[in-house]
């Protein structure tokens, strides 16, 4: 690394780690530092879920500490922060600033406080305002729960933030959100792009309790000084940029601003955003809308569920006594089976977004040839391997197809997140999807989002636009159309089979 390089640091807190990464002025990651966070259960049934906030905290100045480490004996400049976090997740302040509660985006106590807000709102019209449903996974009935249930924590409350909210708070001292971050509440209209006057005054939230809201890249302050202290940073005066939620993040990180581009973010989920420059509200109050990083750009969202998570329980589950890399085992799999897996279907959980039916429990299934159709050839591991991944991209592809109706214009589709280091799985999606994929060439496209909010937020760069053609890299993954004719007809089978599956 040069001398005087002038870096950004990026803390992500995203579903599963506190992440901490050094992102260079022309946009490589450079170094970074990922720990476990710890999800604490608070009830039998696991409803009731929160943080440890003083772990987080912990781990986070642990990451950062181990990241300016490695340029220790370098003259780099840290010329910003920028953070951002899980979407929905959210933190309750007492007046001195402490935390009352921390939950993540898992915790669906407001299961309870549901009735509340349906006394008062039928949710086409908390939809209409909010964009979001339903009820039980908001700050919304969070706030409800604890005003029915523990009167006295909720007496105390005197800030009601997101978690990246919190992550300036604790690093500025100053108490803001974003459009990105407010939007994840179902306490924030999306059309008028501010708090609903309509929803706190209905429920006799105090006012005070939410932030004043910036757009994403405002710088809003510098980092206090006996943090700098604790960093052990040689330059004093660290100016602190507010980018806002980690889905955002990465689709910024992916290059996905303009009306009509889709982004999927191939993590432990898999959500697929569409952007748009109006908010449009699903008629069905299905598919989310919430607000991009960038000015005057709305996402619709859908959501295709546990993708990365069913592709690691199958690692877990069936590779793991392998001495080779599971990840490379998938990747040689792909390539020994066929499309269509010799009609080797999964069905574990991947599937078009519905937001009304997720309390219902459905089997995992493996539905293939059995061993005494001995006219037939039997699926083997590697079958069973391209059968999960299929799963995946077929759920992928039912969201892919449901956002494309909202579009009038040509669409640009862009991947990022752990799956799309496999270059077979990309070709799989680009086949499933028949499209082409523009894929970054860093994967873990938070960080670089986030970096590129610094970059704006410091007037090193005057827009976005211009940051994506200077700086972002792509591979282009290309369908082959003889494969894509034939997942037609693949897909449909499968889902015949769902629908039956579906009902056991």
């Amino acid at each position: 690394m040069e001398n005087n390089e002038n870096m950004i640091l990026v803390i992500d807190i995203s579903s599963n780690s506190v992440k901490v990464g050094l992102v260079s002025g022309d946009l490589k990651l450079v170094h970074f530092n990922s720990q476990n966070i710890n999800i604490i259960n608070e009830d039998i049934d696991g409803f009731i879920k929160s943080f440890d906030m003083d772990d987080i905290w912990n781990k986070l100045i642990f990451g950062v500490k181990q990241v300016l480490n490695k340029i220790k004996n370098q003259n780099t400049n840290i010329i910003g922060i920028s953070t951002c976090a899980q979407r929905i997740a959210s933190v309750f302040l007492d007046g001195k600033g402490n935390v009352i509660y921390g939950g993540p985006n898992i915790d669906i106590r407001g299961i309870d406080s549901a009735y509340l807000i349906e006394d008062e709102f039928s949710e086409k019209e908390l939809f209409e305002i909010t964009g979001h449903s339903p009820s039980l996974l908001f700050c919304l009935a969070r706030l409800l729960w604890f005003r029915e249930e523990e009167e006295g924590t909720y007496a105390k409350i005197s800030k009601v933030l997101m978690l990246d909210d919190w992550l300036v708070y604790r690093l500025t001292g100053i108490y803001v959100s974003d459009f990105s971050s407010a939007a994840g509440s179902q306490l924030f209209d999306i059309k008028k792009r501010e708090w609903s006057s309509e929803i706190i005054q209905t429920f006799d939230f105090n006012p005070d309790f939410f932030p004043d809201i910036v757009e994403s890249g405002t710088l809003v302050g510098e980092l206090k000084s006996e943090l700098a202290k604790k960093f052990n940073f040689s330059q004093s005066n660290i100016p602190i940029v507010k980018a806002g939620g980690d889905t955002q993040a990465t689709l910024l990180g992916m290059g996905v601003i303009e009306k009509g581009d889709i982004g999927i973010s191939l993590g432990t989920t898999a959500p697929l955003h569409l952007v748009v420059d109006k908010p449009i509200i699903d008629p069905s109050s299905n598919y989310w809308t919430s607000c991009h990083y960038i000015k005057g750009k709305w996402l619709l969202e859908g959501h295709a569920g546990n993708t990365g998570a069913s592709y690691n329980w199958f690692k877990q589950c069936f590779l793991s006594n392998s001495e080779d890399n599971p990840d490379f085992l998938m990747d040689t799999y792909l390539k020994k089976s066929p499309p269509g897996a010799l009609s080797t279907y999964a069905y574990l959980g991947p599937e078009n977004m519905n937001i009304k039916n997720q309390t219902s429990i459905k089997r995992g299934v493996f539905a293939f040839q059995p061993p005494m159709m001995i006219s037939e050839e039997l699926p083997k591991i590697e079958d069973f391997a391209r059968s999960v991944l299929e799963n995946i991209a077929f759920g992928i592809y039912e969201n892919y197809r449901a956002l494309n109706n909202y579009t009038d214009s040509g669409t640009r589709t862009f991947c990022a997140g752990g799956m799309a280091k496999s270059e077979e799985f990309s070709k799989l999606l680009a086949n499933v999807l028949d499209s082409e994929i523009s894929i970054p060439f860093v994967k873990d496209s938070a960080f670089i989002g986030v970096a590129m909010n610094a970059l704006k937020g410091l007037d090193v760069y005057s827009d976005y636009k211009a940051m994506i053609k200077d700086l972002i890299t792509y591979e282009k993954i290309k369908s082959n159309s003889s494969i894509s004719e034939k997942y037609k007809s693949i897909y449909l089978e499968w889902k015949n089979l769902k629908i039956k599956t579906d009902k056991l």
